[in-house]
């Protein structure tokens, strides 16, 4: 559903994420949020959400309300500045979101739950490729960041058909 009389909620990801920025475009454009949008960090403005995995590549980080970041990877930089930080994971489970029970079954299907905010979720996703995990969970969390509902993302995630990954 489409959200009207309000600003459009930008979440922009930083150049160096192809990836995150491929399933966070198919979360959005697949759940009906038109009030949401990504775009390059590199040339975005108004945002409310800014995705990028790696900390050294997070450009100007004070100018976003919400900053989303690999985790242990904000152990090595200086909180001061951040309005907020949510983490994510494949790893550890002290971030606040995680991919968990990695599988990746015969019929060319990776799946694995992604649990956050006192819920979890199983994903399927049609490859075989268990490297785009953490992509597809660094995109869940910066649309769930934004405020697309974390049973929307999980749908737009598990009705994808083959994924045609960049990179």
């Amino acid at each position: 559903m489409e959200q009207t009389g309000t600003a459009k909620k930008m979440i922009a990801v930083s150049d160096s994420a192809e990836r995150e920025s491929y399933f966070l475009k198919l979360i959005l454009s697949s759940c009906g949020h038109g009030a949401f949008s990504a775009a390059p960090a590199s040339g975005a403005s108004n945002t409310s959400v800014l995705l990028s995995p790696e900390a050294s590549m997070c450009p100007n980080p004070a100018r976003f309300p919400v900053w989303v970041v690999r985790y242990p990877d904000t152990g090595s930089i200086d909180r001061r500045g951040y309005r907020k930080v949510i983490t994510y994971s494949v790893k550890y489970s002290g971030a606040d979101f995680t991919a968990r029970n990695i599988r990746t079954a015969a019929n060319h299907t990776t799946s694995f739950e992604i649990s956050g905010v006192g819920i979890i979720g199983r994903v399927h996703l049609r490859t075989a490729e268990k490297t785009v995990v953490e992509a597809a969970l660094a995109a869940a969390t910066a649309a769930i960041a934004a405020g697309v509902p974390f049973a929307d993302a999980l749908e737009a995630l598990n009705s994808s058909g083959p994924l045609k990954l960049p990179g």
